[in-house]
């Protein structure tokens, strides 16, 4: 098995300074990276006053984790590419690769909210599924030309590249090949990734259509959220299309991880002390930014043995049983056994931060996840 350790820059109430939050996240590094864990994760969402959703540039913090670490994968997940120039992502995404000496993993996803997207571009907004979607498709499929050939050029619904009349650099020995009437026809991204042909890719997913992508373009699929059960049925789906795809067998749960609150503590009673009131702030705070809350809830944990007309209700025995970690390292063992049994998903991406956890908190969780739960499992 493998895992990560995933921070969001969660502060509640913005209680801390943005200074300490990254002095702090420095120190949860340095101990992951002298653990067990496999990488740390970054997330990105912008513009939340009320401090749960400030990870507004993983790349710059991934640039300087990189700095204070040696071993660990450094991994976005994920980068909303609906809100990014896919030329300057691909620039940017290329040169932390190059800082990080290849220890970069990248996540793409869609976004799932409408405040962090459509404020930089309307066409992003989630709830324009089919726009939002074409735009992310049509972004990733930008950022792998850039990445894998030397000049290129796109046409879509949502970019031209390059726009037209765009003059030749006389400096240009290579790109006159490239040149019609003085004008450039296709551009050269410098530089290309560390890694060759590129870092791994994964896909943010969190329905059938995701899965499907991700599957369908060779990528690995992580989701975040969704209960035990529904994950047991897009691993299917995801192993069933890569398989006849590339013509070679994908066992159920290959290429996956899935990212969970977690929380480790001496005892379940003292994790749920712990943990619980941040838990349920962060899930009632993410399924009450959509416009149906409960259609939200019924999509990410239904369970196909329940009355789809009935409400969801948060509570802790709720989350524990589908979609969260918490408890003793014991508890926590038995919790991700259960999992992988029912998934076949054998990455695990700790979410240890849902805001409102200190930082004295998470630290006693990386140790004693990595020192307890990690090698009883490997």
């Amino acid at each position: 098995m493998k895992f990560g350790f995933h921070r969001q820059m969660n502060n509640w109430n913005r209680e801390l300074s943005y200074s300490k939050l990254l002095e702090d996240l420095r120190e949860q590094a340095s101990l992951v990276d002298n653990s067990e864990f496999d990488a740390i994760w970054l997330a990105e969402h912008h513009l939340g006053p009320e401090g749960l959703s400030n990870s507004p540039n993983p790349i710059l913090v991934g640039a300087d984790i990189a700095a204070h670490t040696n071993r660990v994968q450094i991994g976005m997940s994920c980068v909303t590419v609906t809100v990014w120039n896919p030329i300057r992502l691909a620039e940017d995404l290329a040169i932390l690769d190059h800082i990080s000496m290849g220890r970069l993993e990248v996540g793409f996803g869609r976004g799932g909210f409408h405040r962090d997207t459509a404020i930089f571009n309307m066409k992003a907004d989630p709830r324009n599924e089919q726009i939002s979607r074409e735009l992310m498709y049509e972004n990733i499929d930008i950022i792998l030309k850039a990445w894998t050939n030397e000049f290129f050029s796109h046409q879509g619904p949502n970019h031209l590249i390059p726009p037209l009349g765009i003059p030749h650099h006389t400096f240009s020995a290579t790109e006159r090949e490239h040149v019609i009437d003085g004008d450039i026809t296709k551009i050269c991204v410098v530089p290309k990734p560390y890694q060759q042909p590129h870092p791994p890719l994964w896909m943010m997913v969190s329905s059938e259509k995701s899965v499907r992508y991700a599957a369908e373009n060779a990528m690995n699929a992580m989701s975040a959220g969704l209960s035990t059960d529904t994950l047991a049925e897009l691993v299917d789906i995801y192993a069933q299309i890569r398989s006849r795809k590339e013509g070679k067998e994908y066992k159920r749960g290959e290429c996956w991880a899935v990212s969970r609150p977690v929380h480790v503590a001496r005892t379940m009673e003292e994790a749920r002390r712990n943990f619980e009131e941040p838990l349920l702030r962060q899930h009632n705070y993410q399924a009450h930014y959509r416009d149906d809350p409960q259609a939200f809830l019924k999509r990410i944990y239904g369970n196909p043995n329940e009355q789809s007309s009935s409400n969801v209700e948060i509570t802790w025995e709720f989350l524990l049983n589908r979609s969260s970690f918490a408890g003793s390292p014991e508890d926590i063992v038995e919790q991700i056994t259960r999992l992988q049994e029912k998934t076949g998903i054998g990455y695990i991406n700790c979410y240890m931060d849902p805001g409102g956890i200190s930082h004295k908190d998470i630290m006693s969780c990386i140790e004693l996840f990595g020192s307890k739960v990690i090698p009883a499992l490997t």
